[in-house]
C-alpha cells in the first residue's frame, strides 16, 4: 500500500485537472441550449394560438324557460336608476 505525498496528490490533480473541468462546461452549455430552445418553442406556440375572444364576442347563457328573460339587463334597471 503506497501513500501518496502531497506533491504526488498536486501532480496527479493538475494533470487530470483539465479534463474534469469540461464536463461540466459542456453540460451547462447544453443546458442553456436547452432552456433557449424550450423558450422559443413557447413563444412560437403563444403566437399560433388564436387570440382570447373580446367581451362581446364572449358565449351567453341561454335564457332558462319558464324565468321570462327577467332579470338584469344591459342597460341597468327600468325607471332610470336607483331609487333613493
Amino acid at each position: 500500500m503506497s501513500a501518496f505525498t502531497s506533491t504526488e496528490l498536486i501532480t496527479t490533480a493538475a494533470e487530470g485537472g483539465g479534463v474534469s473541468g469540461i464536463g461540466p462546461l459542456v453540460a451547462g452549455l447544453a443546458v442553456v441550449a436547452l432552456l433557449i430552445g424550450m423558450v422559443r418553442l413557447g413563444i412560437h406556440k403563444r403566437r399560433t394560438k388564436p387570440r382570447p375572444p373580446r367581451p362581446e364576442e364572449q358565449p351567453r347563457r341561454p335564457t332558462p324557460p319558464g324565468t321570462g328573460g327577467g332579470g338584469r339587463t344591459e342597460h341597468g334597471p327600468e325607471g332610470g336608476g336607483r331609487d333613493v
